[in-house]
């Protein structure tokens, strides 16, 4: 995701975990072991997860267990290999892979974007496009080459290619290299936007009609951006995060937000407003700090920092992805999980409500009342999101009485025979 350096990074955390702590209440529980190198995931409407491995397997999880159904024609190195997959429907996979110009070599020559049959396994070629576009067929480095596609309206498909670590053809049109890509369902492919460095992960805004996507800067300037059909140039590189316009484009199109620090986005879902917590809003999962970022609001302007789900976990994150009900799961590559929130009216979170319960929330409230669920952790008492007892998005004195109702629920006197 970055230079060199992050491989020494990644190395030292995993030899030394992080201890920050979570959320309060929040929690995360081992679903499944993925086959090999886990860095996508989707479900679909029935809540049947699938996800891809770098080597180029699709796979569906039942149960804990992974059953193949496809391969592709790809080679993992470094950032290639398969990028990513959306589902264009409950049959229907699409992945974003990189391929070699022969059998044997793993340098990555063309990027591929293809449909596949999640009955069959067969595969449907929708685009394949050079690396090089100066002698098509030649390699190029196995770096940057973007990740996840998304689906947009009527079946658009949007996937994203960064720099090959080459930076300027992300500002030359010829080149489809540090581009933003939409695929209309007749295969008609434009190329909406350019100046990213490395789109890994994107998410289509059904309500606003527009592409949210998450680029990786250069060890530091991690950003999310909007593009629309308009696109334009977003700065790569001759700017990047916070940094002033430069002279030859001043017109380059901002990012909404810049991360504080070096985080490399990997994972970006928007929130599909079944979780009783989180409505709206995106989520993104990172390489560097290794957590989920919750974005509740992206049209507040300055856009507020994001929440940190998690306090670090042992290993960098790859994907995020909601089920049908709202429940998270993310992967860490090697491994599925499931990201666990409060119950209702469990205030001080230690994973009961009781009495003791209604004194935090009494606590809860001194830091301001109301306010939103999602910012409990804040002020001079960290209460859990499950102090708003009546799921109503606001911790208030109304919880009171719902906290109440839960508790007299919890505490029915036993008839003794």
């Amino acid at each position: 995701m970055k230079r060199t350096i992050l491989l020494a990074l990644t190395c030292l955390v995993a030899i030394a975990p992080l201890h920050a702590k979570n959320l309060p209440g929040f929690g995360v529980k081992l679903s499944a072991v993925a086959a090999a190198y886990c860095n996508s995931m989707v479900f679909d409407s029935h809540g049947t997860l699938y996800y891809t491995t770098a080597t180029g397997g699709v796979y569906r999880l039942d149960n804990g267990v992974s059953t193949k159904l496809a391969q592709v024609d790809t080679a993992f190195m470094g950032n290639s290999g398969l990028l990513g997959m959306a589902l264009l429907d409950d049959n229907t996979a699409i992945v974003h892979y990189t391929q070699s110009s022969a059998p044997g070599l793993i340098e990555p020559a063309w990027e591929v974007v293809s449909k596949i049959d999640l009955s069959s396994g067969a595969e449907t070629l929708l685009a394949k496009l050079p690396d090089d576009i100066t002698y098509p067929g030649r390699a190029v480095t196995a770096e940057h080459h973007g990740g996840h596609p998304t689906i947009g309206e009527n079946g658009t498909v949007w996937f994203g290619i960064g720099d090959f670590y080459a930076f300027t053809i992300s500002a030359d049109p010829a080149w489809y290299a540090g581009k933003i890509i939409r695929i209309d369902p007749d295969k008609k492919l434009t190329v909406v936007a350019s100046g990213f460095r490395n789109p890994y992960g994107m998410a289509w805004d059904r309500t606003n009609k527009r592409l949210v996507v998450a680029d990786n800067g250069d060890m530091a300037n991690d950003e999310i951006n909007i593009v629309t059909s308009s696109g334009g140039y977003y700065g790569w590189p001759c700017t990047a995060g916070k940094a002033p316009p430069c002279d030859s484009h001043p017109d380059a199109v901002r990012p909404i937000y810049t991360f504080p620090e070096i985080v490399a986005p990997t994972g970006f879902k928007a929130v599909n407003g079944e979780n009783p917590y989180m409505r709206s809003g995106y989520l993104t999962t990172s390489y560097v700090t290794m957590t989920i970022y919750y974005f509740p609001d992206i049209d507040v302007r300055p856009v507020p920092e994001p929440i940190q789900l998690l306090g670090g976990e042992p290993y960098s994150l790859i994907d995020v992805a909601l089920a049908p009900n709202g429940d998270i799961y993310f992967t860490n590559s090697m491994g599925i999980y499931q990201l666990t929130l409060p119950q209702r009216g469990d205030c001080d979170a230690d994973g009961s409500v009781t009495l003791r319960d209604l004194d935090a929330l009494n606590r809860e409230l001194a830091d301001g009342d109301p306010h939103r669920t999602v910012y409990a952790q804040e002020g001079s008492f960290a209460g859990s999101w499950g102090c708003d007892a009546n799921a109503d998005g606001m911790i208030s004195a109304a919880d009171r009485g719902a906290l109440g109702g839960l508790l007299r629920l919890r505490m029915r006197p036993v008839r003794v025979h």
